[in-house]
Parts: C-alpha cells; sequence; structure tokens
C-alpha cells in the first residue's frame, strides 16, 4: 500500500473512531465549534468594548445596581423556588461583575480589588458546588419554567467563569452539579407518565420552550461534558433543546408561529418575552459558539436539518412582530395575557439595534415597571447582566402609518413614530394564531387600544395572573360589541375563544388610512371599520347584522374613573345632550363621540377593573352605547385625543344613518354609516351645500376656507357636493380622494374600475400602479383614470399660477450646433432663463447661457440660444426660470441625439383636423412605451393617452384652435418637439 494512502487510512479510522467515542460518551463536538470562553451571554473580543460601555449614565446605573445587588452575602435558602431562582440569580450576576472586573465608585469605574474579586469567585463556586438539583416529575411541568430559568442562570455563571480566568480544574464540582441538574431536567422531560403522557407531545407552548432552551444551552456550555448515563450527555440536551425549539415555532401541527410571514407568537407578547427569556440566551450562545449553517438534530427518532438560529431569518419575523406593535412609549399592547407595563429591551440579545427601541415611561406609576431597570428585573428573571453584554443602543422606531399584520392579527394606526405619536390598536386573530392559545386567550376579537400624547388613554384590561385571568379576560374587559351582553368566550386550557377575526380591505394615503375587522359570535356578524383621519383622530363604524333581533351594546374601557383622582385619572361626560365622554389622565385627554343608526336608545357607564401590576388592580369607567331589539345597525363613534383644543362633534343621525359632524384644526369632516347601497343626502349645515354618495361608509371633508381637502367611499360609486360630482366610478369600490397641496392629490381605488374625479386644472402626471390610461376633460374639468386593479394613485396639476407658463421647449441638431428654442403663453416678474447641458457622460448640469426675460407678458413669446460648442454626442437640456424675487422653477430635460442619429419623426393627418387625427411616429424602437400628449397654447393638456407608433385620436368635442401635439415616454422625456396641430370644426 502507498503511505500516503496508508497514512489517510489511518486518519479515517481515527476520526471515526473519534466521532464513536464522542457519540458514546456524549459530548458534543459540532465542526467548526469555537471552544473558547466565555460562549454566552458574550465572546473574548466584546469584553473590552462591554466594559468600555459602562461607562454611559444609563448602563453605570444598571451595573451599579448589579454590583450592589451581589456584594453582599450569598443567599443561604435552598429548598423553594423562589430561594433556588435567587441564588442562580446571585451567581450569574456575580459572574458577570467578575468577567467586567469593575466596581462602581462614586459616578464612575474602578478595577475590582484583588480581594474583592477572590470573594466573588468564591461565592460562585459554593453557589455552583451547592446547586439544588431537584427537577418535578412531569406531571409538575409548571414547576420546570423555574427550574428551566435556574439551570440557565447557573449555565451562565459557568461560562463567565471561565471567560474571566477559571479553569475546568477549580470549576470541576460545580461541573457535575451542572450536569447532574441539566441531567434531571432533560430525563423528567422524556420520561412518560403512566406510559403514555409525554411533555413535548402534548406541551407546544411557552413551557416547551422553556425546557428545551435551557437544555440547548447546557449543551452549549458543558459541551465536552461526558457520561454512560443518556440523561447526562451533552449531545441528548442540544438535540432536545434545538429540536423541540424549531417543532414548537415552526413546524408542528400547533406551532405557535409560523416562517412563511409575519405571525407573531400566538400566545401572545408576554408569553413570547416569557418564553424567549430563556430562548433568546440560548440563540446568542448559539451565535458564539458555531458559525452559520445547517446541522441535523435528532429527537424520538426523527432527524432534522436545522439552521443555527441566531443567523436563522425566522427568528427575524418574531422579532419584526414584537417591533411592529410596539405601544410609542416602548410597551406593548396588552394582548391577550399579557401585562400593561411590559417592554422587552431584552431583545439587544438578537443583535440588532432595530429591534431596541427607547422606552418612554415617565407616566407609569411607582409600582410599575417605570424604568428600563425595572423591564430588565421583573419578578421572574433578571436580564441586567445579558442586556449589558449585548451592548446594544437603541435605535429609533421605523414603523409605517398603517401596519397590516393579517397572520398573526395585528392591525395598527399610527400618526408618526415618536413617542407622543397616536397609536390605535385593532386585534383580528384566527388561524393558527388563534386556535392554539388555549389558556392564554382573551374574548377579544376586534378590541382596539389607544395610546396617544405619551398616554394609554382606551385600555386593554391586562393580565392579573394566571389564576385571576378570568377577571379581566372576558368579552365585557375589551373595546368591543357585545351581542345580548355577552362576547367571544375567554379560552381556557385547551379551548380557545369561540370567535375568529380576520383583517381586510386596508389602505394608506397622506391624510387618510383604512382598515377593517370583521367577526362573528353569538348569531350577529360584525365588521369594524376604522379610519385614521389626518393622522389626528379615528372614526370607527361598526356594521352589526343577524337574522334575529338583539341588544346590541358597544363599549370603550377609558384609562380614567368617573369622580378619580390625579393617580386614577377622571372621567366626565355629557351623554345626554351631547352623546360624548372625556377621559383624562396625566394631562391628556380622549374625546369619545358615538351615535347610532336612528340615534342610540340608551347612553350608560359601568365600572370595570384593569390591571396595574402583578395581582394589582384599579377601576375605571366605561362607556356602554346601546341599540336595542334590532337585527342590525351600525355604530359611528369619534376617538380624539387631546392635550388642549379638542375636536368640535355633533350627532347628526337619521332614520337611515347613524352620522357624525366634526370640526378639527379648521377642517370641516362629516361621515355617516348606512346599511345599504342607496343614495344618502347629508343635508349640510353653516349654508354648505349637501353631500349625496351611495356609500356604506361616507367621509367628506373641506378645509378652513370650505375648499375641497377629501373625499372617501367605502363600496360606494359616486359622491356629489352640491351640483358637483366629486368622484364617480363604474364599479362599487372602496375609493379615497384627497387633495395634499395646491397641485398634489392623492387617492386609492380598492379594485378594476374607471374612475371620474374633480379636478379644476389638467394633470401634468398622472402615476399609478394599476392605471392602464387616464384623459382629461377640459370642459367638465374632471380626470378620467383607467385602473386594471387595487392602486394608490398620485397626481400633480400644471400651476396655473406660477409666474411664468411655459411651452414647447426643444432642442435640435442645425449642423454642428444645437439650437434650443422655447415658448411662453405667460410671464409674471420673469427676469429670464438659464441654459443648462450635461452630456451622456456628465453626472451635473452646467450652465451655458442666459437669456433676459420679457418682465409680464400675456402674448405668446419666443426665446431661443444657440449652442456652438455642443459636443457630437448625446445633449441634454434644461431651462430654470428666475423671478426678479430670487425664485426659481426647472423645466423638463431634453435631449438631443448625436450627429449620427436619425431623429423620431412624427406625422400628422389631416390638417386642419375637424373629427380624428391620425399620427404616425417612426424611428423609436418598437417596444418603447409611448404617450401621446394635445396641449393648448396656454399650456394645458387636454388629451394625455397611451401610444404604439400609429394611433386615431377623437378629437370631436374639442373646442377649435391651436393645439400643439408632443410624444413623451414613461418618465416624461420628451421624443418628439410640439407640433402644431389645427382643429376646425
Amino acid at each position: 500500500m502507498p503511505l500516503k494512502i496508508y497514512i489517510y487510512t489511518i486518519f479515517l479510522s481515527l476520526l471515526f473512531c473519534f466521532r464513536v467515542s464522542a457519540q458514546t460518551n456524549g459530548s458534543w463536538l459540532p465542526p467548526g465549534a469555537d471552544l473558547s470562553y466565555p460562549r454566552t451571554l458574550l465572546k473574548a473580543g466584546q469584553i473590552a468594548p462591554v466594559q468600555n460601555s459602562l461607562t454611559t449614565a444609563t448602563k453605570l446605573t444598571i451595573y451599579s445596581g448589579v454590583y450592589n445587588s451581589i456584594n453582599t452575602t450569598p443567599p443561604s435558602g435552598n429548598t423553594s423556588s423562589d430561594e433556588r431562582r435567587t441564588r442562580a440569580t446571585f451567581a450569574k450576576n456575580t459572574a458577570f461583575v467578575i468577567l467586567m472586573d469593575r466596581k462602581p465608585a462614586g459616578g464612575s469605574l474602578t478595577t475590582l480589588l484583588p480581594e474583592d474579586r477572590i470573594k466573588f469567585v468564591s461565592n460562585v463556586k459554593s453557589l455552583l458546588e451547592n446547586i439544588n438539583p431537584a427537577v418535578e416529575v412531569v406531571t409538575g411541568y409548571t414547576n420546570w419554567q423555574w427550574r428551566s430559568k435556574e439551570l440557565i442562570d447557573y449555565m451562565i455563571a459557568y461560562d463567565l467563569l471561565r471567560g474571566a480566568g477559571e479553569n475546568e480544574t477549580t470549576l470541576a464540582a460545580g461541573k457535575v452539579k451542572l450536569q447532574e441538574f441539566a441531567g434531571n431536567l432533560y430525563n423528567q422531560s422524556v420520561t412518560g407518565y403512566m406510559g403514555f403522557y409525554y411533555f413535548y407531545n402534548n406541551i407546544k407552548n411557552n413551557h416547551a420552550l422553556m425546557t428545551a432552551a435551557a437544555l440547548g444551552l447546557s449543551a452549549v456550555v458543558l459541551n465536552d461534558a461526558t457520561s454512560t448515563t443518556a440523561a447526562q450527555k451533552p449531545l441528548n440536551w442540544i438535540n432536545n433543546g434545538l429540536y423541540n425549539i424549531d417543532n414548537v415555532l415552526w413546524r408542528d401541527a400547533k406551532r405557535q408561529s409560523d416562517s412563511t410571514g409575519v405571525a407573531g407568537y400566538a400566545e401572545g407578547p408576554y408569553y413570547f418575552k416569557y418564553a424567549f427569556l430563556n430562548v433568546l440566551p440560548f440563540v446568542r450562545a448559539m451565535g458564539n459558539f458555531l458559525p452559520d449553517g445547517r446541522n441535523r438534530y435528532t429527537y424520538n427518532g426523527i432527524s432534522r436539518s436545522i439552521r443555527n438560529p441566531y443567523y436563522d431569518p425566522k427568528y427575524d419575523l418574531l422579532y419584526d412582530w414584537m417591533s411592529a406593535i410596539l405601544m410609542p412609549d416602548g410597551r406593548y399592547p396588552a394582548l391577550e395575557d399579557s401585562y400593561v407595563d411590559m417592554g422587552m429591551p431584552e431583545l439587544a440579545l438578537a443583535g440588532k439595534s432595530k429591534y431596541v427601541q427607547p422606552l418612554h415611561l415617565k407616566n407609569l406609576a411607582a409600582n410599575q415597571l417605570n424604568s428600563l431597570t425595572e423591564q430588565l428585573r421583573d419578578l421572574t428573571v433578571d436580564m441586567r447582566a445579558a442586556y449589558l453584554a449585548a451592548n446594544i443602543e437603541p435605535s429609533a422606531a421605523a414603523n409605517n402609518t398603517l401596519t397590516v399584520l393579517p397572520k398573526s392579527g395585528n392591525l395598527v394606526f399610527r400618526s408618526g413614530n415618536d413617542s407622543l405619536a397616536n397609536y390605535l390598536h385593532l386585534y383580528g386573530k384566527h388561524g393558527l394564531a388563534q386556535s392554539v392559545t388555549g389558556g392564554h386567550n382573551h374574548g377579544d376579537a376586534s378590541s382596539f387600544i389607544l395610546h396617544a400624547k405619551g398616554q394609554l388613554l382606551a385600555l386593554d384590561a391586562g393580565y392579573l395572573s394566571s389564576s385571576y385571568r378570568d377577571s379581566v379576560g372576558k368579552a365585557t374587559n375589551h373595546n368591543l360589541i357585545l351581542v345580548d351582553g355577552a362576547g367571544p368566550a375567554i379560552g381556557t386550557d385547551g379551548t380557545t375563544n369561540d370567535a375568529e377575526a380576520f383583517i381586510q380591505n386596508t389602505f394608506n394615503t397622506k391624510q387618510l388610512a383604512y382598515g377593517e375587522v370583521r367577526t362573528a359570535y353569538l348569531g350577529a356578524n360584525i365588521t369594524r371599520k376604522t379610519l385614521q383621519v389626518r393622522k389626528n383622530y379615528y372614526l370607527i363604524a361598526d356594521f352589526v347584522n343577524a337574522t334575529a333581533a338583539h341588544n346590541y351594546t358597544w363599549q370603550l374601557h377609558g384609562y380614567g374613573l368617573e369622580g378619580g383622582t390625579t393617580a386614577t385619572g377622571t372621567f366626565t361626560d355629557n351623554l345626554a345632550t351631547q352623546q360624548e365622554g372625556i377621559w383624562q389622565k396625566k394631562g391628556v385627554n380622549l374625546k369619545a363621540h358615538v351615535t347610532a343608526t336612528g340615534s342610540a336608545d340608551a347612553y350608560t357607564k359601568g365600572t370595570n377593573i384593569h390591571e396595574v401590576t402583578y395581582n394589582k388592580s384599579e377601576k375605571h369607567t366605561t362607556l356602554l352605547v346601546q341599540k336595542n331589539g334590532v337585527t342590525q345597525t351600525q355604530f359611528l363613534s369619534l376617538l380624539y385625543p387631546y392635550t388642549s383644543n379638542a375636536a368640535t362633534v355633533a350627532t347628526t343621525s337619521t332614520a337611515n344613518s347613524a352620522a357624525l359632524a366634526t370640526t378639527d384644526s379648521g377642517y370641516k369632516d362629516i361621515a355617516w354609516a348606512q346599511a345599504d347601497t342607496s343614495f344618502t343626502t347629508y343635508r349640510n349645515s353653516n349654508n354648505l351645500p349637501d353631500v349625496r354618495s351611495d356609500a356604506r361608509l361616507t367621509l367628506f371633508s373641506l378645509d378652513a376656507s370650505n375648499i375641497f381637502s377629501q373625499a372617501f367611499v367605502e363600496q360606494g360609486t359616486a359622491l356629489q357636493y352640491g351640483e358637483n360630482q366629486v368622484l364617480q366610478s363604474t364599479q362599487r369600490a372602496n375609493i379615497s380622494w384627497q387633495k395634499t397641496d395646491l397641485t398634489r392629490y392623492e387617492g386609492y381605488v380598492s379594485r378594476n374600475t374607471t374612475l371620474t374625479l374633480a379636478l379644476t386644472a389638467p394633470p401634468a402626471t398622472v402615476v399609478g400602479a394599476n392605471i392602464t390610461d387616464y384623459s382629461y376633460n377640459t370642459t367638465t374639468s374632471t380626470l378620467n383614470i383607467e385602473f386594471s386593479g387595487p392602486s394608490t394613485f398620485g397626481v400633480i396639476t400644471q400651476n396655473n399660477a406660477l409666474p411664468v407658463r411655459l411651452i414647447n421647449f426643444k432642442a435640435a441638431r442645425q449642423g454642428q450646433n444645437i439650437k434650443i428654442s422655447w415658448q411662453t403663453a405667460v410671464e409674471n416678474q420673469n427676469a429670464g432663463f438659464t441654459i443648462l447641458r450635461k452630456t451622456e457622460g456628465e453626472k451635473e448640469f452646467r450652465q451655458i447661457g442666459f437669456v433676459v426675460g420679457k418682465g409680464n407678458s400675456q402674448t405668446l413669446s419666443h426665446y431661443y440660444l444657440e449652442d456652438k460648442a455642443a459636443p457630437a454626442g448625446i445633449n441634454y437640456y434644461q431651462l430654470i426660470q428666475t423671478d426678479f424675487d430670487g425664485k426659481a422653477q426647472n423645466s423638463p430635460v431634453v435631449a438631443v441625439q448625436g450627429l449620427n442619429y436619425l431623429a423620431p419623426e412624427l406625422t400628422v393627418f389631416p390638417v386642419p383636423a375637424s373629427e380624428y387625427l391620425r399620427v404616425n411616429l417612426r424611428g423609436v424602437a418598437a417596444d418603447k412605451e409611448l404617450r401621446l400628449q394635445l396641449f393648448t397654447l396656454n399650456g394645458e393638456v387636454v388629451l394625455h393617452q397611451k401610444f404604439a407608433h400609429e394611433t386615431s385620436l377623437a378629437i370631436s368635442k374639442l373646442k377649435p384652435g391651436l393645439y400643439y401635439l408632443q410624444v413623451i415616454d414613461t418618465n416624461g422625456q420628451i421624443i418628439t418637439a410640439g407640433k402644431k396641430i389645427i382643429i376646425n370644426h
């Protein structure tokens, strides 16, 4: 046998024996593993940066708290869950202080004294060597939530001590105890009860995740441990841990989330946090221990290829969800069994600043988690060391005005991303997100939560504890519609609530955001349709119908109590005369004005409770609006958050509609909801014309000068203001049309249709994803747009108020030179024109000349400039028109091809024309998308349509006179100069 082959054979044999040995003795030695310490919260190379970061004010405060908590005698009790958890936390925090080698002193940090270090190391060793490793049998698995957290803290303590220079020999006794503890948890988690009940087969929630994460972290820390006992093998721990985390989150039929999109965590934000306070340290440790990649993990005879979770983008979907639903002050909405004062700065362990947002908790009570330190040190686990080790600085939120997460059931309206922004959350869970929540699910389908100006205003009642969850988790504790005094049932172990909800029909424009949540329970179908108006207030139209008559109750749980104090907040009302109530808390008010079709039957108040913190509640006042003995109705409510000036709202309902009129910051808004799609006329006041619409929900707004601002119809075809048709659609649709400034409009249409919109000036630009064609009618001043599907769209009109109206700007070669020419229809205070040129290879334009303007003129004026130094290649030209006062406006850009270029040729026939005009274009690629634009001498575009090199234009409805015909591409680039057209009927 050749020597090389012989050596290679020996090498393979040794490698095989090594792997067999590793599998036999139970150690876990994956390829690419970094075997250095520390490897859990941070790596050796990160120690110095973390040490340096501790000098910043916020982190120094947190670190000082950690140091002070361990600069004392270790806890002695080691029997109860609280005692055991306290000892484990003490060990972890002490080990972190040893690794940081820093002592707070007089507002700064110094190096640990040698005697302090010796004492601290001794304390951790003693705690490790005296671990209580007992773990309850599977029927007591709920206690494993405490065992798992103990085990994680002890494992981190061992890892950090190793990273601080303590060797394996000096920690051998503690390592034995750790291995025994992990082995006991593993053994109980895989041992059946009476031969049929197995933990991971039956438990697919936060408990499974916590247990699996503790075992996975143990495998990372003690990867080299060996044993002949299956329960004490790190290889079994990691197989158990990562397989079951992956299964519970992403694969099981009853999984808590889904990998195909942002699906949230079914048990709600709090139980996501509770589970991930275990999972995150394990995930981070995996990122420190192993590179990105997949390995096979086997559990219960099934093997799966699983990616390192630290790098797996599926986990980012969960973090994205938490970031997307975050309230402006840094807390989470109290969805399902979630506490009202909960943030999650621990997401810093994910290693990305975008998941860590600033906290603004000054409005929380003294007994709530009202600071970063309190958030990191709650009742169940101390995450201060982990947060400091992550060394991530918070970043500003970057959420959209409208967040739509149908898989997780979250619909969020925002006015911005600052801490004082308005925020409204509506709940619409269905499918897995709703069906597997079981014992942590509330009766809350379609309920809403409102936070504004730094204060929570419309409450979800929160979560007292697992023992008292039914005190705050019923339908009567949530902002939703009751049917005969009841709503969806609260979920229990193994049974979710009985009402799915669906988010649908959403869109967002500059002045309006819209979305619906649809649900059904107790024989009634309910669709909650919500508008955020100018990012300032909310309109909620609740459409309720059933086959039999019911009593319906609209509820709002506000953060204030009638006759309350500054601490509780207050509630006042004028329900009898104005149908509204006002809650006030910390200087922030919420006005709620509510009506129903044909007016409500009764306005009453109730007193309910909400959670303040663990097992502590306080009272608030609930507004109840009733419509009794009907099969169907509509509630229309206006929710207006403010600090000083409130909107003025009046009920204007009729027998067939629920209607409100609002004056807000100078705007006059009217809105009404109706059961069907018959035309309804809204009788306006203040000598304004009536508004007419056939939509189920209508909004119409005027500005302070009574000029059109915006219109919205839900499932409508037309809206008319006085004698003027504001919008008309060939198909019934959701339509928004709004004026955003002097020349800009924005809109939305929910389906394919042809839309006719009132537009006082011709459009210069019309853009939208599904626009197939558009045209402008100068006689009726309307814009017609054809849509092939749903689309937001924008319109920019020609500004006829501009001081100079430029028409027919063109440039053409004349031998070696290029002549630039243009005309103006009107000039007011025109100082002149700067002519700019750039070539194909240049990034910026440069000036080549200036032509003085005529100042003031009401007649057609002609200008030109000859570019005698024009390069031979392609040249681009632009004008800058400047007024005497320095104001300027830019012209479109025109291109002139090189010397050897054959220019496009546009021919028209006949001239003059009366009925039709034949148009032909040569010299342009056949596949290039083009548009024809016909405009008057004044620059008003009267026709704009798609063009495929040859067409026939219908011109019989245009006024006789002189026009210009021009070809442009989809970017507005001029292809041919304006060609004179004479129309003569």
